[in-house]
């Protein structure tokens, strides 16, 4: 397959490539091919028997249970791959991943998948934090699922734009976790991070722009989770991360800022290949309270985090 530089460049910011030398990069993609996708084509169906692991270079795929006005229970972007629990499983699909707009993909066949993760121990951690936070994502559709069944009613939990928890999971389900760790007297500690000049970046590479630097944001925030953090987007342009399991603070800052530099390290790639500047982040770091509740703990986060925005931006604000 053709590894044009526009494809070479938004691999070693994807998931699964990042920090994967650039010769086992080049090696994989020889044995790879390219598929193209019309929007609505389904790519897997459950029961299918499949051995390729798909990575988005164009477009976005809805992973759903029902084929046809199917809510997704998730959405993936540029970068971002599909079809490994199987591949590394049973081998069996589980759910419909259907093009939600015109796609382009890069097939990678279960040999090709292996030999990569047995000679690039880069590769073999980077496919290890993508299925933990699959799991992480399993265990909490079967909670919510035991919820409706008892009657509960809730909201999308899903961030359509960026594949994290929605702005209404992290209402309720951090409150949920929050009351449970005061019950527990443990510690932990919430981030509040906004991207930096959001506003004037989309301004100057319009809102398509915007969008992908938020995508990119969560991507580098969901490939620095450990397998107990929660992620989400609180609303516009900044995201919340609830660090549980005795976080300290020293702790949470530490992994805030890097955090921050990950992210300034990150190529935000338009679907078109076309590169965009880097963006920049700023992060308010607090440790809870056991007087808490989740409006205080968010006040205190965002207070933070305005601070950190206030010193200029593309820093770190640890609330003393």
């Amino acid at each position: 397959m053709n590894h044009s530089p526009e494809i070479l460049t938004l691999l070693t910011t994807s998931p699964l490539f990042r920090g994967v030398p650039r010769n086992f990069l080049i090696k994989t993609l020889s044995q790879s091919k390219l598929l193209s996708l019309k929007k609505g084509d389904t790519l897997l169906t459950p029961g299918q028997l499949n051995d390729q692991i798909y990575i988005i270079l164009f477009g976005r795929l809805s992973v759903q249970m029902k084929e046809f006005r199917g809510e997704p229970i998730a959405m993936f972007g540029e970068g971002e791959c599909v079809g490994e629990m199987s591949v590394l499983g049973d081998g069996y699909v589980s759910a419909y991943v259907i093009a939600a707009t015109d796609c382009r993909l890069i097939a990678i066949d279960q040999a090709a998948l292996w030999a990569l993760i047995d000679n690039s121990s880069e590769a073999s951690r980077n496919m290890l934090s993508i299925l933990s936070h699959r799991i992480r994502v399993g265990d909490q559709r079967m909670a919510e699922s035991l919820e409706r069944e008892q009657g509960y009613v809730g909201s999308d939990t899903v961030d359509e734009l960026t594949g994290l928890y929605s702005q209404q999971w992290s209402h309720d389900k951090l409150g949920r976790y929050l009351q449970r760790r005061i019950a527990d007297q443990k510690l932990s500690c919430m981030l509040m991070l906004e991207m930096d000049g959001f506003q004037d970046f989309c301004d100057k590479f319009g809102t398509l722009g915007g969008d992908q630097a938020l995508r990119t944001i969560a991507q580098t925030i969901l490939s620095s989770l450990r397998p107990d953090d929660q992620a989400g987007r609180y609303r516009g342009p900044q995201f919340s991360v609830f660090l549980p399991n005795a976080t300290s603070l020293a702790n949470a800052c530490t992994a805030a800022e890097r955090l921050r530099a990950a992210v300034n390290q990150a190529a935000v790639v338009l679907p078109s290949g076309d590169a965009l500047p880097p963006v920049s982040i700023s992060i308010g770091v607090v440790q809870m309270h056991m007087d808490d509740n989740l409006d205080s703990l968010f006040a205190r986060a965002e207070g933070a985090l305005h601070i950190a925005q206030e010193s200029g931006g593309n820093s770190v604000k640890c609330e003393e």
